[in-house]
């Protein structure tokens, strides 16, 4: 279930920097929204953060992973760790900075599916941000954490970037083009390794093989084609499926359900 908005497409943007929220607090809850286009460059906060979609989508950069953002899917930063957003359409959003000290919480840049119950739970909090019933807000953090930590992680979607720069052409090329058939022997050559070398290459810097990296990065780019109104049959034959039935299986596979349909009644 995507969460419902609460902010309506036409209203204006409203940037919430971290320096003007409260510097203390277990769970310092947040909404806003961000116009097309809007980028925040590379920045690292001193906190934990997690936001996610409920109008719009983004792409995240961090760790080394682009992360792609529609509507009900949220990501986990942990603090220290560098990041930059960039927004697609207007976009509007829930997240919360977490201090350092509250345990347990996640360790690691983690991508989750946003349930209903964790989507209440974050409401709840904005909307009691001001209530002097310290316990209670305690017990709404402690189940808001709980329910991160227990959340799937589907961050295999957004695959690990290499470090090394002759690795990185072959992913920037397959980014502006995820349809390229796998060539293993062609992308080593244009790495200048041998195919041995890059395959080992490649595993230790992302932790996939070049073919699974690639199945990755397709299903990467499914969420947003569809929400922009495009065909599921087109996104396959756009993705290199030869059917809308085969993206399906592939989506189903990491997800769980098939691919979602915005547009439908």
């Amino acid at each position: 279930m995507t969460p419902t908005a609460i902010a309506e497409p036409n209203m204006p943007p409203v940037e919430v920097r971290s320096r003007d929220l409260p510097q203390h607090g277990m769970i310092v809850p947040f909404h806003g929204r961000q116009a097309n286009g809007y980028y925040d460059p590379p920045h690292v906060h001193d906190r934990a953060q997690f936001s996610y979609r409920i109008e719009g989508y983004s792409v995240v950069q961090a760790d080394g992973r682009r992360i792609f953002l529609p509507p009900g899917r949220g990501v986990w930063i942990p603090a220290g760790v560098e990041h930059e957003v960039t927004c697609r359409g207007p976009a509007a959003y829930n997240a919360f900075y977490v201090d350092t000290g509250v345990r347990p919480q996640p360790e690691t840049v983690r991508v989750i599916s946003i349930s209903p119950l964790l989507h209440s739970l974050v409401e709840t909090l904005l909307e009691e941000a001001d209530s002097l019933d310290v316990p209670r807000r305690q017990r709404l953090s402690d189940l808001v954490l709980e329910e991160i930590l227990r959340a799937r992680d589907v961050g295999a979607i957004a695959p690990l970037m290499p470090r090394s720069a002759r690795l990185r052409i072959i992913c920037d090329r397959l980014y502006r083009d995820p349809a390229s058939p796998v060539d293993l022997d062609g992308w080593a050559a244009l790495a200048s390794m041998s195919r041995r070398t890059f395959t080992r290459a490649f595993r230790e810097e992302t932790g996939l093989s070049p073919a699974a990296w690639h199945q990755q990065l397709r299903i990467h780019h499914v969420d947003g084609w569809l929400e922009q109104g495009m065909p599921l049959q087109k996104v396959a034959y756009r993705l290199g499926y030869a059917s809308a039935a085969s993206l399906t299986r592939s989506y189903a596979r990491i997800f769980g359900t098939p691919p979602p349909r915005p547009n439908a009644a």
